[in-house]
């Protein structure tokens, strides 16, 4: 009887355990599709009628190549990276190309890409707003910087690129340097986190250059430095790291 009893309590602390938790998941489920319809009302403020729009505008730009189905599929899916990817600024044509190749890359050419990139921009404020900063940004830092280079290393530096401060990363603007450490990978490709520890000197290079600090799960890897008044962005990768 005893043992009868025993095997019934824990029974039920097992019942009680399954229902806490079970309520606990309820709850967070229920904050995380607030937030994600959250989400989805600012994308979408006009809920079906813009997704019909947009998925029309997709049909018209691939010249009904696709079915509904593929291209409501599409944009919903752009759209949501144009909006989250908008909020620090590293929205652009490669982005959205990259978020592309896996499922459906193949139905664009550079053309097309080109106008559903503008679309996604124009039907997405706070994007559309911030890469219009970015380009003020990047025409101030070419008009300011004459001397800047247009090359992919800085022609007065030596020493290991970007990984000392005597051969920082050439890039056209402080947002721009965002975007390029945004875009940089380690060699096998694990994506990587970055914090600013500060503005430095170099004796052969006129202008300020900014250290980061590099992490890859959670880990630091590296410090790169990056000189912000150039003319271009560099399409060059330190050693151990690609661009993407």
């Amino acid at each position: 009887m005893t043992v009868i009893l025993i095997i019934l309590g824990i029974a039920v602390i097992v019942l009680i355990i399954w229902a806490l938790n079970n309520q606990v998941q309820k709850q967070d489920k229920g904050e995380l599709n607030s937030l994600l319809e959250k989400i989805h009302k600012e994308i979408f403020p006009n809920g079906k009628q813009d997704i019909d729009e947009g998925t029309k505008e997709l049909l018209r730009i691939l010249n009904y190549s696709i079915d509904e189905k593929t291209a409501q599929n599409i944009f919903v899916k752009s759209s949501s990276i144009c909006y989250i990817t908008s909020m620090n600024g590293s929205f652009s044509k490669e982005r959205l190309k990259q978020h592309l190749a896996p499922y459906a890359l193949k139905y664009f050419d550079d053309y097309t890409i080109n106008q559903f990139y503008n679309y996604l921009l124009s039907k997405n404020k706070r994007a559309n707003e911030l890469n219009k900063w970015f380009e003020i940004t990047r025409q101030f830092s070419e008009t300011s910087n004459p001397k800047g280079t247009d090359k992919d290393e800085m022609p007065e530096g030596y020493g290991e690129f970007g990984l000392e401060i005597t051969n920082p990363i050439p890039t056209s603007s402080i947002p721009d340097s965002y975007f390029y450490l945004d875009s940089l990978r380690t060699k096998n490709g694990e994506e990587v986190t970055y914090k600013r520890i500060g503005s430095m000197k170099a004796p052969n290079i006129k202008h300020p250059i900014d250290a980061y600090r590099i992490f890859a799960n959670g880990k630091q890897i590296a410090t790169i430095y990056i000189c912000p008044y150039n003319k271009k962005n560099s399409t060059k990768a330190p050693n151990g790291f690609k661009i993407v």
